[in-house]
């Protein structure tokens, strides 16, 4: 009970810090890559979904849906329903509240079975202002490499080691207040502060601490030139679409699940979309 258990709490802390400020990096650079990703997936899901017929809802609700006067009033594609809502569809006479509620909750399964679909394809002798946003934003991570995501799961690892430990020794810095305290609580927290001791020793002895501080460095490199990631890019695109699949699966669309109770199975819909796709010859690439 003394200076060295005090040292370790100390430095303890500032490893757990540590840690934490590279798991917000790095999610403050999935974020960027994520704003970037949302405008062309949107747009893609859009124009597809603008061109599947409002007639294939009926399939996704096992033809339980009646379509007709949603069709009369104007409505002749899934994106349309969608875009209208509810409450629009509504409006239109002899549109009750469940047949509307059914028919956007069938257009969102839809929509989700496509966006599961979409593949981002970036023509770098054609940029244009949103794709060149995408790789600006990736190329942090890009360049950040398989290093960062190294870091990423040993930081999380100490987070969740070290959090608890920490809490437990808060007596410790403070000797009146680890005095004062009682024999079961004094025992807890000197025990804690031993953990504390041989997690950062063995945490230095594999080199986190410098890994962690490496990829802080990485991570908050400011961002590229358009050119410069332009031509990264190209050098290797394997990355960059890797980092794409990865980010854009992350973030189910919530509405989407929620209608899943709501209309037939996945195979089905993704079947219709299939179909639909084929049909069209479904739109692949930047918009």
């Amino acid at each position: 009970m003394g200076r060295r258990d005090r040292e370790a709490v100390a430095r303890g802390t500032r490893l757990y810090e540590a840690a934490q400020a590279v798991a917000a990096d790095h999610e403050r650079a999935v974020e960027e890559v994520r704003a970037a990703l949302a405008p062309i997936c949107d747009g893609l899901a859009a124009r597809e979904l603008d061109a599947i017929p409002v007639a294939r809802l009926k399939e996704v609700t096992e033809g339980g849906l009646r379509l007709g006067e949603v069709e009369r009033g104007g409505f002749r594609t899934v994106g349309q329903v969608l875009d209208a809502g509810p409450y629009r569809l509504r409006q239109i006479p002899g549109v009750g509240r469940q047949t509307a509620a059914q028919a956007v909750a069938a257009a969102r399964r839809i929509a989700e079975a496509v966006r599961e679909t979409i593949a981002v394809c970036i023509d770098v002798d054609r940029p244009d202002p949103r794709t060149t946003a995408l790789l600006v934003a990736l190329h942090v991570l890009v360049e950040a490499g398989p290093e960062a995501r190294r870091a990423l799961a040993a930081a999380r690892a100490l987070t969740c080691r070290l959090g608890p430990l920490l809490d437990a020794a808060r007596l410790v810095p403070c000797r009146l207040r680890l005095l004062l305290a009682g024999g079961a609580a004094r025992e807890r927290a000197l025990k804690a502060a031993s953990e504390i001791r041989a997690l950062i020793g063995r945490a230095e002895r594999e080199g986190v601490p410098r890994l962690l501080a490496q990829a802080s460095v990485d991570l908050l490199r400011g961002p590229p030139t358009e050119l410069a990631a332009l031509v990264d890019f190209e050098l290797r695109p394997a990355e960059y679409y890797r980092l794409i699949a990865e980010i854009a699966d992350q973030r189910p669309d919530p509405a989407a699940a929620e209608a899943a109770a709501d209309v037939s199975g996945t195979a089905l819909v993704r079947r219709i979309v299939e179909d639909e796709q084929a049909r069209l010859g479904a739109f692949r690439g930047g918009p």
